[in-house]
């Protein structure tokens, strides 16, 4: 069983992981988390703190934390930030189950003090800290936090340059903190979206910071589009886990009558693929695709059995910084109860993945559609 009791100096806790996991090692926080909130404490015996902001808060653990002193009356406003919808539900969740019923929200104005968890990229992370310059002041006590195979001289160098003077902690249980001050001088810029080439189709995708495959279409999903089914048996394609969109838009192109429902758990993926559609409408007035639809959603969750004709996916193979198939599990599982009776799954992963053997285990069939050296199009019937 995995470890959920977290003692740190804002109290004791319970937390699990979102979605639940079978690597029963895997506890919801780190040693990062424990160091920002040892400072956390610090800071406020020194000084008055009645609004913090949390940035990257994957389970809950510091929201948690934090919010138990807002319901104490110590902080008036706890303000939690993250591209994730899933890290949402995780938060939500850990907060009931430690019986606090939602955060506090009654502050205004500049945050006393913003704790950043260091994320995968560092375009996220400056999309992040670029956004913040808006709202923090020179007394707002700004602390990034990170294990150190995370932290880097260039996340390092990023703070510095969107926000001020920098400087770090000394390393304790591989983890270390982040000090920066906000310098009013500085004016840096937000990084832009990139846009690049739909493969062989004359239309570009647009990708916003820290989705996946930033500057150019990924191998995988180019084999699968390279073999996607001439013909879908029903107008209700998903294109889950979309991304920018590089998928649904293939097949609107080429099926402007199918109805095209694109899902991921990262807002600005989902941000992408709807700016991906909206810049092929601009190109092709002509074109009147069928009105798609984008989700925010953990994989198909919320939506109704026996409602889609077909499914294509290039599953991620890690949640965070966690590698392993429960998110590929969740979709194909999810792809099952979803699917018309004789729909049709498509997914693209790596060979070592054996998507097919999956497949095969969670549909009853499953049949190689293509191939290259690394990677394999698999298809599977409802």
């Amino acid at each position: 069983m995995a470890e959920t009791r977290f003692v740190v100096p804002q109290g004791e806790f319970d937390l699990i992981r979102y979605p639940p996991t079978r690597n029963a090692t895997l506890r919801a926080w780190d040693a990062a988390d424990e160091l920002l909130l040892s400072h956390l404490a610090e800071v406020m015996d020194e000084r008055p703190v009645s609004h913090v902001v949390i940035v990257n808060d994957a389970f809950g653990a510091l929201t948690v934390a934090i919010a138990a002193a807002g319901e104490s009356g110590v902080l008036q406003h706890v303000r939690f930030v993250s591209d994730s919808h899933v890290a949402s539900m995780a938060m939500r969740q850990n907060l009931e189950r430690n019986g606090i019923e939602q955060l506090p929200e009654s502050g205004v104005g500049a945050p006393d003090v913003v704790l950043v968890k260091v994320p995968k990229t560092l375009a996220l992370l400056e999309a992040q800290l670029v956004e913040l310059r808006a709202v923090i002041e020179p007394t707002t006590v700004i602390v990034g936090g990170g294990m150190t195979r995370d932290v880097h001289s260039s996340t390092i160098e990023l703070f510095e340059r969107t926000i001020g003077p920098t400087r770090t902690s000394h390393a304790k249980k591989k983890a270390r903190l982040i000090f920066s001050t906000l310098e009013p001088e500085l004016s840096p810029t937000a990084p832009q979206p990139t846009v690049f080439a739909l493969g062989r189709q004359d239309a570009q995708l647009v990708n916003y910071p820290g989705v996946f495959s930033a500057q150019r279409l990924d191998s995988g999903t180019r084999l699968l589009l390279d073999n996607l089914p001439a013909t879908v048996d029903g107008p209700d394609v998903i294109d889950l886990g979309c991304g920018n969109g590089a998928l649904g838009l293939a097949v609107a192109l080429a099926d402007p009558t199918a109805h095209v429902t694109l899902v991921d758990e990262s807002r600005l993926a989902v941000r992408s693929a709807e700016a991906t559609f909206r810049r092929a409408l601009d190109e092709r007035a002509e074109v009147a695709f069928c009105q798609p639809t984008f989700r925010i959603g953990d994989c198909l969750d919320g939506l109704p059995g026996g409602s889609a004709d077909l499914i294509l996916c290039n599953p991620p193979f890690h949640r965070g910084r966690v590698r392993g198939d429960d998110v590929a599990w969740k979709m194909f599982t999810g792809a099952k109860r979803v699917l018309r009776q004789g729909g049709e799954v498509w997914v693209v992963g790596n060979r070592h993945l054996d998507y097919y053997e999956k497949l095969k285990r969670a549909f009853g069939n499953s049949q190689v559609m293509a191939n290259d050296p690394k990677f394999l199009v698999v298809r599977a019937v409802r």
